[in-house]
Formats: structure tokens, sequence, C-alpha cells
């Protein structure tokens, strides 16, 4: 994934940084948006593999297995995903507010030196 924006660890002013802050959560908020589609199309492959799954012990047909051990493979590879992408958003956003904090230390050792 790559970025087209400029970070705000790069940032040479406090309006820079903020400026580069808001620009980012702007379109980490963006990036969203298909959000709903991916919980429907978990949920759906979830549906599958229970339906598979009844079929599967009631007839006994091996490829019944194959479709619920593939179905379940993948809301198992989404689920893992999402929870690897809030861990990095999270680390992210904790990150920024950081750098936010050091920021306003060095405004305010800056501003008491004066």
């Amino acid at each position: 994934m790559g970025r087209e924006f400029l970070l705000p660890e790069q940032a040479d002013s406090w309006g820079e940084f903020n400026a580069r802050l808001e620009f980012e959560l702007a379109g980490q908020d963006h990036a969203h948006r298909l959000t709903p589609l991916w919980w429907s199309l978990g949920g759906l492959l979830f549906g599958v593999a229970l339906i598979t799954s009844a079929y599967a012990f009631t007839d006994h047909h091996w490829w019944l297995w194959l479709c619920m051990l593939a179905a379940l493979a993948a809301c198992l590879t989404m689920a893992v995903r999402a929870v690897d992408r809030a861990d990095r958003e999270r680390s992210r956003r904790a990150e920024l507010a950081r750098l936010q904090e050091a920021w306003q230390d060095h405004l305010d050792r800056g501003s008491s030196a004066r």
C-alpha cells in the first residue's frame, strides 16, 4: 500500500505537522468505504460454510466438505487481515499521538525559553 502524501514525521513546523496529520487521517477514513462490502461478503461466506457443513454431515459427500473448508478458510483469512489492519491502524494512531505530544512539548519549551 503506497502513500501518496507526505508523512507527519517529516514536518518542519507545527502548522505543517497538523496539515499532514489531518491529510493522513482523512485518507485513513476514506479507505474504509468498502468495509460494509467486506462485512457482507464475510457473512455470506460464513453462511455458505454453515449450509455446506450441514449438508456434508447429512449426505457425506467429499466435495461438500471441500466447499465448507474453503469457505471457512476464506472467512478465517478475512478475519486475520481485519485484525492485522486494526492493529496497524491503532499503532499508527498511537505513534501520531506521541508525535503530537512531542511537538507540543517542543513548542512549550520554545515559548518558555523566550
